[in-house]
């Protein structure tokens, strides 16, 4: 941790600016890069473990349900879902269920 400090002790107060102009580009980069939780969590919606899409499908509703802001889009990533899997499996009835469960069955369309 001291080498840490030392080094950025080091970038702050050396006389080379090019490192400092450097870091300031990463931090502002790794920041406008960052992309919702619900984007990584809908991509477990194709795992073949039912624990783990279970697990997903709770937590894009749970997400909807407190962010009214990301409701538009898990509810379409649901859609999209249901759209795929036309059939009445045992998935589709737990998607539907927990939309319903959480307030989402007004947004989503089977």
């Amino acid at each position: 941790m001291f080498k840490k400090m030392t080094s950025f002790w080091e970038m702050i107060f050396s006389s080379g600016e090019e490192e400092k102009v450097n870091y300031c580009k990463n931090i502002h980069r790794n920041k406008k890069d960052v992309t919702p939780s619900y984007v990584e969590i809908s991509k477990d919606l194709n795992s073949k473990e039912n624990q783990v899409f279970e697990a997903s499908v709770y937590y894009l509703c749970v997400i909807a349900k407190m962010k009214q802001e990301y409701q538009k889009d898990i509810s379409e990533i649901l859609n999209m879902y249901l759209n795929k899997n036309k059939a009445k499996t045992s998935r589709v009835s737990y998607v539907l269920e927990m939309a319903k469960e959480h307030g989402l069955d007004e947004f989503i369309h089977n």
